[in-house]
């Protein structure tokens, strides 16, 4: 039931079409960025706090993003994401990551975009163990130099982990 209500009422990409400002993923995310995020539970509890260490850069149609990650109780995890753009627009991208079980498939509509991936999350068990579930990924730029993300992560079609992250990018001109 929550399903259907979430389908029905949850954001559509389509209602971002005149949003400003136009999020382009290859220009927001090559440089240097960092990422502050906070995973909880359905209820709100709180499961784990991080940051991530963020450097983005483009070979010819892909984004290549490189991140690294410090959990608040001390492990450390580093991602490399490749997204290929698939229209000339810069709005549609396919992508790969070695903690991403098949592709990433994203999409944007003028401030917002949507990432579905089914992705590898370390427990806290074991540093080799992980579990597999689905995510939809929303993000939305609010400017030049921030935007913020929601992820709801799912296991059998219901939402059971909520992660909220603002990512930061480093404006200084050498970057």
């Amino acid at each position: 039931m929550f399903n259907l209500l979430e389908r029905l009422l949850g954001p559509k990409l389509e209602n971002f079409r005149e949003t400003q400002p136009i999020l382009n993923l290859k220009e927001f995310y090559t440089g240097t960025l960092k990422a502050h995020g906070v995973a909880r539970t359905l209820f709100g509890k709180v499961l784990r706090r991080f940051t991530a260490d963020i450097k983005g850069s483009q070979e010819g149609d892909k984004l290549i993003l490189n991140e690294f990650f410090t959990y608040d109780d001390g492990r450390t995890f580093n991602r490399q994401w490749e997204l290929t753009q698939d229209n000339p627009e810069g709005t549609q991208f396919t992508g790969k990551g070695a903690d991403i079980f098949g592709d990433i498939k994203a999409q944007t509509k003028g401030c917002a975009g949507l990432l579905k991936y089914t992705l590898k999350i370390p427990t806290k068990k074991s540093k080799s163990s992980f579990k597999t579930m689905a995510v939809i990924h929303w993000q939305y730029q609010i400017d030049e130099t921030h935007a913020l993300h929601f992820l709801r992560i799912k296991k059998f079609g219901f939402t059971i982990i909520k992660s909220t992250v603002m990512f930061v990018k480093d404006s200084s001109p050498l970057n």
